[in-house]
C-alpha cells in the first residue's frame, strides 16, 4: 500500500526576527517616535505605558500587548510614578491578518504569558546580550543549541497562531451565539452607568470578553461606537432637563458629571448645533430641535 504525503499548509510565516528584548524602564522613559520595515510586538510584563502610534493611542496596563504594523510610526513612554516592564519583539511577517492587533490592545491569559516567556527564553539561546538596552542591530551568538533559531521562530509563529484564533479568527456564527445575549447586558449596564467614567477595558474585565470583539458586536448591535452611545444618552438626558426642569445649566451640568459648565456647553453645541440656553429657549418658543445657531 502507497502512503499519501500530505504538504501542510503555513498560515503564519516569521522568516526574519530583529530583535528580542526584556526591558526595565525607569520611570518617565519616553522612547523615540520612528517606524521601521517589520511588526513590532510590545507587551507591559509590570506597570503601565502610554502608546502614541498611526492606529491606536493610550495607556496599555500590565498582561496587555499590541503589535505595531511594519513602516508605522509609533512610541511609548512610561509614567513618572513606577517603574516598568516591557517585552518587545521586532519580526517580519506579511501576513495581513495579523493588522488586528495594531489597532486595539488585547490581554494575555497566563497560558499566552507562558508562550511569550518562551519566546523570550529561546531568544536568549539566540542572541548574544545586552537584552535590556536599545539596539538596531542584535548580534546572534555564534556557539548555539541545536535548533535554538528554528526553536524561536517556531515558538514565535505558534504565539501568533494562537492569538489569533483566540482573538480575530473565531467562526462568526459562534461568536454571534457567544455573544448575543452578553450586547444585551452591556447595553443595560452602560444605559444604567452612562454617567460615570465607562471604559472598554472596564467592561471586557465586567463581561469577560476582548475591546476588539467587544467593539466589533457592540457596533454591530447599536450602530454606534461606545463613546458615540454614550454621547447620545448624555445629549437625550441633557435635553429632557433643559425641556423640563428650572435647574440652572451649571446645576445640569454638575448632575451630569460634566467637569465644568463650559465643558458641558461645548459638549452640548457638539452634538446639536446649539448651546444649552439656546436650546431651551427654542423650546419655550415652540422650535425645540428645529432651530440650530448660525
Amino acid at each position: 500500500m502507497d502512503f499519501i504525503l500530505n504538504t501542510l499548509e503555513t498560515k503564519i510565516s516569521v522568516p526574519r526576527i530583529a530583535n528580542v528584548h526584556f526591558f526595565d524602564f525607569p520611570q518617565g522613559y519616553e522612547t523615540v517616535r520612528n517606524s521601521h520595515p517589520f511588526r513590532e510586538l510590545i507587551f507591559v510584563a509590570n506597570g503601565r505605558i502610554t502608546v502614541t502610534s498611526e492606529e491606536y493611542t493610550g495607556d496599555l496596563d500590565k498582561n496587555e500587548c499590541i503589535m505595531h504594523g511594519t513602516d508605522r510610526k509609533h512610541a511609548f513612554s512610561c509614567p513618572n510614578h513606577s517603574e516598568t516592564t516591557v517585552v518587545v519583539i521586532g519580526f517580519e511577517c506579511v501576513s495581513n491578518k495579523l493588522d488586528c492587533f495594531s489597532k486595539q490592545p488585547i490581554r494575555l491569559d497566563d497560558s499566552e504569558i507562558k508562550k511569550l516567556a518562551e519566546i523570550v527564553k529561546e531568544g536568549r539561546n539566540v542572541f548574544l546580550p545586552p537584552y535590556n538596552v536599545p539596539t538596531y542591530n542584535m548580534k546572534k551568538k555564534k556557539r548555539q543549541a541545536f535548533g535554538s533559531e528554528q526553536l524561536l521562530r517556531a515558538h514565535l509563529e505558534c504565539f501568533l497562531v494562537t492569538l489569533l484564533r483566540k482573538h480575530a479568527l473565531r467562526d462568526e456564527d459562534e461568536e454571534r451565539d457567544d455573544t448575543a445575549f452578553e450586547i444585551e447586558e452591556i447595553i443595560k449596564y452602560i444605559d444604567a452607568n452612562f454617567l460615570e467614567k465607562i471604559t472598554l477595558r472596564e467592561l471586557s474585565f465586567l463581561f469577560h470578553t476582548n475591546r476588539s470583539t467587544l467593539c466589533k458586536s457592540f457596533k454591530a448591535a447599536t450602530g454606534l461606537t461606545l463613546s458615540e452611545y454614550i454621547s447620545r444618552k448624555k445629549t437625550e438626558l441633557a435635553k429632557e432637563m433643559l425641556r423640563t426642569s428650572r435647574q440652572t445649566v451649571a446645576q445640569i451640568a454638575e448632575q451630569l458629571h460634566f467637569d465644568s459648565t463650559a465643558y458641558f456647553c461645548a459638549f452640548f453645541k457638539r452634538e446639536t448645533g446649539m448651546t444649552p440656553a439656546v436650546y431651551r429657549k427654542n423650546c419655550k418658543d415652540g422650535y425645540g430641535d428645529s432651530v440650530t445657531e448660525d
